[in-house]
């Protein structure tokens, strides 16, 4: 039971460190490329739009808990941290106005969620093939290590 609270704890701030890391990469890439306009708006509200961040990087980071539980399938691990993950997303970001959300632009909006969606997959499987990478140089270890210790009995 306490490695289980370990764990979740870990993985909450885990999400809490993205969710502050993409907020402030974004904010920079947006100064970068609109100057001043992007990042007024932004610091106007900076406590809701901070939080907002936190918010969501603790649905989309520490939501890969799941890929933890070894009785779900990986399609349902999948299904379970991109629903969570973008249950809370799109909701904070319509509301935070990180996507616009008006009738009369409506392509604009399935624009931003489509968008959305691919970076989602996109950061996914970046760490998908990033810890399948690690996955394997830990299993080449063991292997030498039982190669070594077949030779040496």
């Amino acid at each position: 039971m306490k490695h289980n609270i370990i764990v979740v704890v870990k993985y909450l701030f885990w999400g809490i460190s993205w969710g502050c890391l993409f907020f402030v990469f974004t904010c920079l890439i947006g100064f970068l490329i609109s100057g001043e306009a992007f990042i007024l708006p932004i610091a106007k509200d900076f406590a809701r739009q901070a939080l907002g961040a936190v918010i969501v990087g603790i649905a989309c980071g520490s939501t890969s808990v799941v890929y933890q539980f070894e009785r779900l399938s990986w399609g349902a691990k999948i299904f379970i941290h991109f629903v969570l993950g973008m249950g809370v997303f799109y909701p904070t970001a319509i509301y935070l106005h990180w996507i616009p959300f008006d009738p009369d632009q409506i392509a604009i909006t399935l624009l931003q969620v489509f968008l959305s969606c691919c970076v989602f997959a996109v950061i996914w499987l970046c760490f998908y093939l990033y810890n399948r990478s690690e996955a394997k140089k830990i299993n080449n270890q063991l292997r030498k290590l039982e190669q070594t210790d077949a030779r040496n009995t």
